[in-house]
C-alpha cells in the first residue's frame, strides 16, 4: 500500500506512518512541490499511489484521472501527530482502497 502525501501535509507523515505504509512518500520531497492539482494526481495515480490531501479539489478531479484514489483529510487544521492518528484509525479501510469500487474517502478528526 502505497500513501502520497499532498504538499498540503507535512512530510513528517511519512516517518511517522511509514511502519504502516511503509511505502509512502511526500509530493514535497519528490519533486513535486509547487506542480498544481492534476500532476500530483497524476503521478499518484501513475505511480500507483492513494493520494491523502486536505484539498477538495482533488474530490472534483477524480472524474479525470483513471485508476485515481483519493483520501481527503476534512477540516485538516490540527497538528500532524493528529492528522497521523486519524490516518491510523482509518487504515484498514484506506489499505482496501485501491481493492475497492470506491476512488475517495473523506475522514474527519
Amino acid at each position: 500500500m502505497k500513501l502520497l502525501f499532498d504538499e498540503s501535509l507535512s512530510p513528517r507523515l511519512v516517518l511517522l506512518l511509514r511502519d504502516l505504509f511503509p511505502e509512502c512518500e511526500s509530493a514535497l520531497r519528490n519533486g513535486l512541490a509547487r506542480a498544481g492539482d492534476r500532476r500530483i494526481l497524476d503521478y499518484a495515480a501513475a505511480h500507483n499511489f492513494v493520494l491523502v490531501s486536505t484539498d477538495r479539489d482533488f474530490e472534483r478531479l477524480l472524474g479525470q484521472v483513471p485508476g485515481a484514489r483519493v483520501v481527503i483529510l476534512r477540516s485538516c487544521n490540527y497538528p500532524t501527530d493528529v492528522a497521523a492518528g486519524v490516518i491510523r484509525r482509518n487504515a484498514i479501510r484506506i489499505a482496501e482502497l485501491p481493492r475497492s469500487q470506491d476512488h475517495l474517502i473523506i475522514l474527519d478528526q
